[in-house]
Order: structure tokens, then sequence, then C-alpha cells
């Protein structure tokens, strides 16, 4: 199973399996955000016929760019060279969507 969703993931985001291991973050080390990540989780759902019906979490941004983030970006750059996080997305490892297929439902870490 973890071989098949690794060549899943490397094929939606033309990442090299071989660069992709269960602890990789599909959102955060892949970039992979707003309907790009809809759609991954649709996909993953039809081809691994896992139920996706309990997510609370949220994994993905919205899609662009919020006009908020252009006109204050001095601000987010200086919060985030001073250390402070500006994203609030739980972080989605591979090893997540493995224990999900391997139990037909989506199973929170």
């Amino acid at each position: 199973m973890e071989s098949e969703i690794i060549i899943f993931i490397s094929e939606f985001t033309a990442v090299k399996a071989e660069k992709i291991t269960p602890d990789t973050l599909i959102n955060i080390d892949l970039g992979v955000d707003g309907d790009d990540g809809k759609e991954l989780l649709e996909e993953y759902s039809k081809k691994f016929n896992v139920d996706l019906s309990t997510i609370s979490e949220v994994y993905f941004g919205p899609e662009g760019i919020p006009i908020s983030l252009i006109i204050l970006w001095p601000y987010y750059l200086l919060r985030r060279l001073l250390g402070y996080k500006t994203n609030d997305l739980t972080p989605l490892p591979v090893s997540q969507l493995i224990k999900s297929a391997e139990a037909g439902k989506w199973v929170s870490m």
C-alpha cells in the first residue's frame, strides 16, 4: 500500500517517488495547496476507496493570494524573520494517507 500511495502522490505532484517518504508532508514539503490539495484528496479517495467524510482538520489554504497579504507583506515578512508561524494548516504526512487507505476511512493523527 505504501508504494502505491507514494507513486500516486508522485504522479500527482510530479515529484520523483524516490524523494517521497511516509514522513513527507504533502502540503508543506511538496507545496500542495488550495484547489490542488482538494483535488488530490478527491482522487485519493476514489482510487483507494477511502471515506473522507470525517475530515475536520484544515490541510490546504484557499486558492490564490489574499489581498491582505499583498497589502501587509512587510508585516508578515518581519514576523517570519522573527520566527513566528504564519500558517495555521495542519501538516499532512504521506503516512496519514497510507494508514487511512489501510483503514478505508480517514484516520486522524
